[in-house]
């Protein structure tokens, strides 16, 4: 029989499963406390939160990447309340507004273990692994977050046959054909640009690992900060 091949987990997924086991450790005590009817309070829990709520943030923003990625490969909704062009630009800018969130997440987190864990260099590294490769759509984000909703040629396209749908004109016949164009232009760019984001957050992860983990398990310092 042949074996079946067990996929290798990425840095990010085992500093993930680090954290899930970190977290029922340093909870475990005081959810039995609580469940007792008793207080169960440690001086380090602005510190542990600190260091799990930051982490798993990063990975709400990975969670929403790739739901965009999925809902971009959808069908979009039938319903005529719902129009094409809105649906996809809507899926597009929350997409840029997603990868400027992890951005300022990761960078944040960043900082923040910098200063529990006492390690100077964290931030200048952090900035050459994720805004460097990222800087691109962040800055295409930035741009046009405070004028208009982001748009390119072929969500243009999609738009204006929308209107001309809107209007009953018969141009409006050709919504479907620009709409399907534009969908699989940014399903392949949003899955190939998923695709390196994950490689940044796996860099990421390893550089964080390396500092907040020993014989593979998460420690928190000595002293809070």
């Amino acid at each position: 029989m042949k074996k079946k091949k067990v996929e290798k987990k990425s840095t990010y997924d085992e500093l993930m499963g680090l954290m899930a086991n970190f977290s029922a450790a340093y909870l475990d005590p005081q959810i039995k406390k609580k469940q007792a009817g008793e207080k169960y309070e440690l001086p380090t829990d602005q510190m542990f939160c600190d260091v799990f709520k930051g982490f798993t943030e990063i990975g709400d923003s990975l969670d929403a990447l790739e739901l965009i990625a999925e809902l971009l490969r959808a069908p979009p909704p039938r319903r005529k309340a719902v129009r094409k062009d809105h649906y996809i630009k809507l899926l597009v800018g929350s997409y840029l507004q997603e990868m400027y969130i992890l951005e300022q997440r990761m960078s944040a987190y960043g900082k923040k273990i910098s200063r529990l864990y006492g390690n100077r260099s964290l931030p200048e590294m952090v900035q050459k692994i994720v805004y460097a490769p990222m800087e691109k759509l962040i800055n295409i984000r930035g741009a046009h977050v405070h004028q208009t909703r982001f748009s390119d040629e072929k969500l243009d396209r999609v738009g204006m046959f929308a209107l001309f749908e809107s209007l009953g004109h018969s141009y409006g016949e050709h919504l479907q054909d620009e709409y399907m164009f534009a969908q699989l232009s940014w399903a392949r760019q949003i899955a190939e640009n998923n695709k390196a984001t994950r490689e940044i957050v796996n860099q990421y992860s390893s550089l964080i690992t390396l500092i907040i983990t020993a014989e593979d398990k998460i420690f928190l310092p000595t002293k809070p900060s």
